[in-house]
């Protein structure tokens, strides 16, 4: 098979994946090892991340490491096929860089996958499920990603200091992106991890998140 050929036949994929393609993708559309490795040799497929190659000389795609190790968690999957959710969600503070939130460490790659945790490769951290619901799942830049309310919800699930998790809460004010009733209910549940008191509320407790990010609680619309 010939570049050209191999090119035509990859076209379909990377078009709608970032220019990217996994190496069971181009298997499916009739792309094996041998073509792929000589379409890199060549220098019109470069290697984004393990079995993941990029077309050369296309923009690098925003958020590569994020979308790299998401493919990878399906590789044989085409990523339109899994935008529900089904074949795993970026989360935690992969989802904060994709909602455009906080100020939270971007070292590792975070992400939600049914039946899988920890540490699965460097560079990469899943997450349980945790009753995870398709309505908690929205697709930013092509990816599935958890809602704002969801991802608050799961850093403080986590642990994640206050200070951080109330920046969070403060940008998402700030971008119209907060729905204050519903997230109160989302993070009610752990108002005594951040040390308040039985009787406490989930407002009680962005008020406390706001407070350690050095932010002030949201005026209601109109308010």
């Amino acid at each position: 098979m010939d570049c050209v050929d191999a090119l035509v036949k990859l076209g379909g994929m990377t078009a709608e994946q970032w220019g990217l393609v996994t190496a069971e993708q181009a298997e499916l559309v009739g792309v094996d090892a041998s073509a792929l490795s000589g379409l890199a040799r060549a220098g019109v497929l470069v290697v984004a991340g393990e079995g993941v190659f990029q077309l050369a000389g296309a923009p690098v795609p925003l958020h590569l490491d994020i979308k790299v190790a998401w493919l990878r968690l399906e590789p044989g999957r085409p990523a339109w096929q899994r935008l529900t959710g089904s074949g795993g969600v970026v989360s935690h503070s992969s989802a904060c860089r994709l909602h455009g939130l906080g100020d939270l460490p971007t070292g590792t790659v975070e992400l939600i996958a049914a039946g899988a945790r920890g540490a699965v490769e460097a560079g990469v951290r899943l997450h349980p499920a945790s009753g995870l619901d398709p309505v908690q799942v929205t697709v930013v830049d092509g990816l599935p990603v958890t809602t704002v309310g969801r991802t608050i919800a799961d850093l403080l699930r986590a642990g994640l200091d206050g200070g951080h998790v109330g920046g969070v809460v403060a940008d998402a004010a700030r971008c119209g992106l907060l729905d204050l009733p519903a997230l109160a209910q989302e993070v009610a549940p752990f108002t005594s991890v951040y040390g308040l008191p039985a009787a406490a509320s989930g407002q009680d407790l962005i008020r406390r998140l706001l407070a350690d990010a050095g932010e002030q609680m949201p005026r209601p619309v109109g308010g």
